[in-house]
């Protein structure tokens, strides 16, 4: 019996910013065949296929799906440390499958969740067609040393274990944390090497393992073609996790100029969450849950965060963009596109914002070969946003398309000849 034939589409908008950083296409083609992106031009260079599937989205922008590079998506929908303790697992689950769609319907055709004990499940849910959803990069349970930034305080060590952190201390023991979270199935490794914002006892300028202890994970994940990624939010734990060879920084709050200088020459990835920013400046009207320690140390972080970013962005690092958001308010899923939008906001140019959440998140995640632009080969992750974000960058917010490999999941404007 013979298979059945892949159907062509063939998308006509008014603009195409293809993620490359090239000048945007107007009145463009893209051509999809199956699941993949067949051929990209101006509708006066394209021959459109016979039979192709017309679907022309009059004067939306197109562009490539985006990626959240740092998300948690765990089903939280509260501030209190109680959250995970009173909160069936159960619910958990169904509000991070609901999760998944909110960020789909955004225009997320791509996530990396650095931290989360559901996301691993989510993902193959999501592979297998059984839950609508971003493709899903996941860690899975993060690596903290013994009172680190993912050993949860204010609880037992055996509660902690069961809510998904790895413990390990001294390199043997991360070694050993390590392959166990490639056992799990890590698509990349997480490690916390500064305390941070959540963690009672802790402070986002401590640092937290030693190099040799980073090493030992590094070792563990790059033999296996793994990436590891690094909570560091004060300046000497992200000289740790560069020289201990991570992939990328997170957070980075507190940067120095050696800081800055050892990204470059490490050629590592800074995905700054410096949307946070703006939730701590909101939480200072409207905490919500927050406990006050946590209050406090996020009023620490909101100045130096937007200068470290700007540092780094003018000495020309690598950036890619990623929320930190986990659901509660604030913070919901669905409102990623916020990471864009502070960034522009604090001084980066629209276009390399764009870059930002497509191509860069893609070479962030090293799947930079498969999807992060519209071009032919590519997977056809193709979004549709109301107006040019070159313009008004909040229009990534403004999402009537998406495609997620070949498949149309939201058409609020297209119309189908």
């Amino acid at each position: 019996m013979e298979g059945k034939m892949e159907e062509n589409i063939c998308i006509k908008a008014r603009l195409l910013i293809d993620g490359s950083g090239r000048e945007p296409i107007t009145n463009p083609v893209v051509i999809v065949k199956g699941d993949k992106i067949a051929e990209v031009g101006r509708e006066s260079e394209i021959k459109i296929p016979e039979k192709a599937k017309m679907v022309d989205l009059g004067n939306l922008t197109i562009l490539p799906g985006l990626t959240d590079a740092h998300v948690h998506i765990s089903g939280d929908r509260s501030y209190s440390p109680a959250e995970e303790i009173i909160t069936p697992h159960d619910l958990m689950v169904i509000r991070a499958v609901e999760d998944c769609q909110k960020l789909l319907k955004a225009g997320f055709t791509m996530v990396r969740d650095v931290g989360s004990s559901i996301a691993l499940s989510l993902k193959r849910a999501i592979k297998e067609e059984t839950i609508p959803g971003p493709c899903i990069f996941a860690a899975g349970r993060p690596i903290s040393q013994t009172g680190g930034h993912s050993d949860i305080h204010y609880l037992p060590r055996e509660e902690v274990i069961k809510r998904g952190a790895l413990i390990a201390d001294g390199p043997d023991d991360c070694r050993r944390a390590a392959r166990e979270a490639l056992r799990d199935g890590a698509d990349l490794i997480k490690i916390m090497t500064s305390g941070g914002i959540g963690s009672e006892k802790d402070h986002p300028r401590y640092p937290q393992f030693t190099v040799n202890e980073v090493k030992a994970i590094t070792e563990e994940a790059h033999r296996v073609e793994r990436r590891v990624a690094s909570h560091a939010e004060g300046a000497e734990g992200v000289k740790i996790a560069i020289a201990g060879g991570v992939d990328s920084i997170e957070h980075g709050f507190f940067l120095d100029e050696e800081c800055v200088q050892m990204m470059l020459s490490h050629n590592v990835y800074f995905v700054p969450t410096l949307c946070l920013v703006e939730v701590y400046k909101k939480a200072l009207e409207r905490p919500y849950d927050m406990p006050p320690w946590r209050l406090k140390k996020q009023e620490e972080c909101m100045e130096a965060m937007p200068k470290s970013f700007m540092m780094a962005y003018k000495a020309g690092v690598k950036i890619a963009a990623g929320t930190d958001y986990f659901g509660p308010p604030m913070r919901a899923h669905g409102d990623n596109a916020d990471e864009a939008i502070t960034m522009v906001k604090y001084g980066m140019k629209p276009m390399d914002a764009i870059l930002a959440a497509t191509r860069n998140a893609a070479e962030c995640i090293g799947v930079e070969n498969i999807v992060g632009t519209v071009e032919a080969g590519k997977l056809a992750d193709i979004i549709g946003v109301e107006g040019n974000p070159l313009e008004d960058i909040t229009v990534l917010k403004k999402v009537e398309f998406v495609m997620k490999e070949g498949k149309i999941h939201v058409d609020k404007r297209l119309t189908a000849v």
